[in-house]
């Protein structure tokens, strides 16, 4: 006797990849709401001094902890959200499976990172007055590198969803062209924040516009912007991609 193969019900999967988009939302909300509650935005001065930084750990350890336990909650969901964006530029026939797995790399290191700022900055925060408020502004500073200096790794995440959005030539594209355009500005916006090393002050210090308030901005920007598409992209038929343009 022949067996009848299992019939699987396809919304099922692409109601697991729309959960996973809808993670922007805790990202955004936690990540966010958690800078501004730790009392970490706008960010200090990296010209203060150690007695400054400790102060501040030492003002309202409570709220800057719970801030940052938020923060650091919301940094867990940038995995699935970004996975999404994968799931979708895996179904552009140009896009190299090696794309997918930059973008997998690129967005796990760029998480990893993030949490790492986090726990410097939790370590700021768990003996203020109880050491040197030298360590104390050590791990601070230890919290905005892993931050601010960064770049790499997002600036090849960024760039590897843009090649692969840039790159689909069909007539109903899983993203819009356009948006492949406004990744490859959010990388390029991103990388001045390698600068971060060699100022303590000005534009390009941890602080400054270049440095941070652009890049933190455009992250938010991307975030945004995408979630929506790909929220549209998913509710495709996965043929829609799949549609040669007309010349």
């Amino acid at each position: 006797t022949q067996t009848t193969p299992e019939v699987t019900n396809p919304t099922v999967p692409r109601q697991q990849i729309l959960l996973c988009a809808w993670c922007a939302v805790p990202v955004v909300l936690l990540i966010g709401g958690g800078l501004l509650l730790a009392g970490l935005w706008p960010p200090p001065r990296p010209t203060d001094s150690a007695e400054t930084i400790a102060a501040f750990y030492a003002g309202d350890p409570f709220r800057t902890r719970l801030g940052l336990a938020l923060m650091i909650a919301g940094a867990g969901f940038i995995l699935p959200w970004a996975a999404s964006i994968a799931a979708q530029t895996q179904r552009i026939q140009t896009c190299s499976p090696a794309l997918t797995m930059v973008q997998i790399a690129g967005f796990s290191v760029t998480t990893l990172l993030g949490v790492a700022s986090m726990i410097g900055w939790s370590l700021a925060s768990f003996r203020p007055g109880e050491v040197p408020p030298e360590i104390t502004r050590a791990f601070s500073d230890m919290g905005w590198f892993f931050f601010v200096f960064d770049w790499s790794p997002p600036f090849v995440w960024y760039t590897a969803v843009a090649i692969a959005i840039l790159g689909d030539r069909t007539a109903s594209p899983v993203y819009p062209r356009w948006a492949g355009y406004l990744t490859l500005w959010v990388a390029l916006l991103s990388a001045p924040a390698g600068a971060m090393i060699f100022f303590k002050t000005g534009p390009l210090a941890y602080n400054g516009i270049f440095a941070i308030w652009i890049p933190l901005a455009v992250f938010f920007i991307f975030i945004v912007v995408m979630t929506p598409l790909t929220i549209r992209a998913i509710k495709y038929p996965q043929s829609a991609a799949q549609q040669p343009m007309s010349s």
